[in-house]
């Protein structure tokens, strides 16, 4: 990765941060040029689907990079040259990627690492500051709008940063929440969203499982409040990943029915799981 990065020193103390952080550093330079491609619809084997299986799949990619210098040179002669990355042909070399390893099952951080493989043939000498790589699984959530995951790095001369999460999107649960006499009778849905990060690779794989937990337990539930329901969700994750000391829980949760003429009022948290856990012993 010599090329890749605008340093070639490789020897900087690689440093893992969650993904809110690794953003903060990134967005810290004067001048950031970045291109991206968006949702690029792949078929993978790889990763799990709803119901924990290894099985093809639809997949949506996404790659944004930050350009170690801003691409003057391609906007003034208003031509692709090595200022900047052609997002065309990296899409053609992700989608090669993901075709010539076909026929076997990957887990999601060989995917990642494949498309990240991927963009390094693509970008020659354009150097990146930082690069971020997304993957989502449409049918990766029984109840949600799907799965995914994220790898993010960054390189300069003040570190090396490391970014791996994972995270669940809009699950939808039903459950008895609510002070009023009307809530307490029947359940209602709320839309849970969730990111753990940044997590060992090991763990990378584990939507499913965490999916499942979260169902049963906001299911079960009978809170007044969403504060203490999100308290509580947030405990019971930490305990899942109670192996992962340095990884952060970011939990959003929301109402819609609540408000007549709002989408719904929301309740967003974020603990450190090991803190959390000592906490709550």
């Amino acid at each position: 990765m010599t090329d890749f990065w605008e340093s070639s020193d490789l020897g900087l103390a690689e440093e893992r941060v969650r993904y809110t952080a690794w953003q903060a550093h990134v967005a810290g330079h004067d001048a950031a040029d970045t291109i991206a491609v968006q949702n690029l619809q792949v078929t993978v084997e790889a990763g799990n689907d709803a119901w924990g299986r290894r099985r093809n799949q639809p997949c949506l990619v996404t790659v944004k990079m930050h350009l170690a210098n801003p691409f003057l040179a391609a906007a003034q002669a208003d031509s692709l040259d090595a200022s900047t990355v052609h997002y065309g042909i990296l899409s053609k070399n992700i989608r090669s990627t993901i075709e010539t390893s076909k026929g076997s099952y990957v887990n999601t951080e060989a995917l990642l690492r494949d498309i990240r493989a991927a963009v390094e043939r693509t970008t020659g000498a354009t150097r990146l500051r930082a690069l971020e790589l997304g993957i989502f699984y449409p049918k990766g959530s029984l109840l949600g709008d799907g799965a995914g995951a994220v790898l993010c790095q960054s390189k300069d001369a003040r570190g090396h940063r490391v970014c791996l999460g994972m995270y669940l999107k809009n699950v939808r649960i039903p459950c008895i929440i609510g002070v009023n006499a009307n809530e307490r009778q029947q359940k209602q849905p709320v839309v849970v969203n969730l990111w753990i990060d940044p997590i060992p690779t090991p763990l990378l794989d584990q939507q499913h499982a965490m999916e499942r937990r979260l169902v049963d337990f906001v299911s079960e539930s009978s809170f007044e409040t969403l504060e203490a329901l999100s308290t509580q969700v947030v405990d019971e994750m930490a305990k899942m990943f109670h192996q992962v000391d340095d990884g952060f829980i970011t939990l959003r949760v929301e109402k819609p029915m609540a408000v007549p003429f709002a989408d719904g009022p929301v309740i967003e948290m974020r603990r450190r799981i090991a803190r959390h856990r000592h906490e709550a012993e």
